[in-house]
């Protein structure tokens, strides 16, 4: 991850609610799409919001909260299917 992304970004402050928990803990489907949701929003206030997207674009995360957006809304915007470039508010 770039240092701007790790020193500026809003999820510094909470890394879990974009990630999600460790790969060997079962997330619930509901809990999941709770806590995406409210990464989306904290996404949406990111004053590095721009950086994310296109870094997320470029690396394709195969899992979190990139930009307000899911790894498989970002493989959909990147293959170009479709998917208009969101603004942040969008995104949330």
């Amino acid at each position: 991850m770039p240092r701007q992304l790790a020193e500026e970004g809003a999820c510094r402050f909470d890394p879990d609610l974009h990630a999600g928990p460790d790969v060997f803990i079962d997330e619930p489907a509901d809990a999941k799409a709770a806590r995406e949701q409210v990464a989306r929003e904290v996404c949406a206030e990111c004053p590095v919001w721009a950086s994310c997207l296109f870094y997320a674009l470029d690396a394709r995360p195969e899992a979190g909260v990139w930009a307000g957006l899911t790894s498989e809304e970002i493989a959909a915007l990147a293959r170009g299917q479709g998917v208009s470039t969101p603004t942040p508010r969008e995104a949330a």
